[in-house]
C-alpha cells in the first residue's frame, strides 16, 4: 500500500509539473507597456533612458509595437513562453531577431540588452491606458501651486495626463520623450509642450528640490534649423500639493 505521504508527495510533484506547463505556455494578448522605462523616469533625464518600444500590441500572429515617434508590425514565433520578433531591429547592416519572454498573462521581458547597450532586460506590463497617459500620471500629473513669477503666487494649477487647469494662458501639456523634440533644446534638461486653441511653446523642464518643477523659456528657433534652442531664464516654478 502506498502511504498518504507518498500520495502527497506525488500530488505535490503532478501539481508543480502543471503549473510549471502552464507557465511554459502563456499567450500574450492585449497592449502592454514599458515599465522599466516609467520606473527610471522620475530620476533619470529622458533622453538618457535608452529603449526599443515603449508599447507593445499583440495580435494573433504578430506584434505592433511603437517607440513614440513611428509604429510597426513585427511577426513572431511564439514556442511556450518564449517569443521571437523577426526581423526586430538592424545590427551593423543586419537585421536581427529579438526574443520576449511572458512571465504571466499580464507581464514580459523583452530581451533587449544587445539593442540598448545595456546589462538589463525591460519588463512589460499589460495596461489599459496609453504609455504617454502613463508617463504623464508618473512624472507631472497632479495638483500644483505656483511659486514663481510672483504675480501667480499661491495661484492653484492642476495636471491631468494631458490637460491643464488653472495655469494662465495653456489648457493642455505633452511630455517630449522620444523624435525629433527630443534635439529641439541643447541643454541637458527635459522638454515639455504646453499649449491651447492657437499657441503651442516649448519649455525646457526639472525636477526640483521638495515636491518642485522648473519650466525654463528656451531661445526661439533657429530659422531651416531643427533644434539648437538654448535654455534661458527661468519660466516657472510649481511645487506639488494636496489637491
Amino acid at each position: 500500500m502506498i502511504s498518504l505521504n507518498k500520495i502527497g508527495l506525488l500530488v505535490t510533484g503532478l501539481l508543480f509539473l502543471s503549473c510549471e506547463t502552464k507557465k511554459q505556455d502563456i499567450a500574450l494578448s492585449g497592449t502592454f507597456v514599458n515599465v522599466s522605462y516609467l520606473e527610471k523616469s522620475n530620476h533619470i533625464l529622458l533622453a538618457d533612458i535608452p529603449f526599443y518600444a515603449v508599447e507593445m500590441t499583440f495580435l494573433k500572429d504578430s506584434v505592433l509595437f511603437s517607440n513614440g515617434f513611428e509604429t510597426g508590425k513585427i511577426a513572431f514565433h511564439k514556442k511556450g513562453s518564449l517569443y521571437t520578433l523577426h526581423n526586430a531591429y538592424q545590427h551593423d547592416g543586419t537585421l536581427q531577431d529579438m526574443q520576449l519572454e511572458a512571465t504571466s498573462d499580464s507581464t514580459f521581458i523583452v530581451k533587449d540588452s544587445a539593442y540598448t547597450n545595456t546589462k538589463g532586460n525591460t519588463v512589460f506590463s499589460k495596461s489599459a491606458a496609453s504609455f504617454e497617459s502613463r508617463l504623464a500620471q508618473t512624472m507631472i500629473a497632479g495638483t500644483y501651486e505656483f511659486i514663481f513669477p510672483e504675480t501667480l503666487k499661491t495661484k492653484k494649477v492642476h495636471f491631468t495626463d494631458k490637460e491643464i487647469t488653472g495655469f494662465p494662458g495653456y489648457s493642455h501639456y505633452e511630455l517630449c520623450y522620444s523624435g525629433d523634440c527630443m534635439q529641439m533644446i541643447t541643454d541637458k534638461i527635459n522638454a515639455i509642450y504646453l499649449s491651447d486653441a492657437n499657441t503651442t511653446t516649448l519649455f525646457g523642464w526639472k525636477y526640483g528640490p521638495d515636491n518642485t518643477i522648473e519650466l525654463y523659456n528656451v531661445t526661439a528657433p533657429v530659422p531651416d534649423i531643427k533644434g539648437d534652442q538654448k535654455v534661458t531664464t527661468r519660466a516657472y516654478l510649481l511645487k506639488k500639493v494636496q489637491k
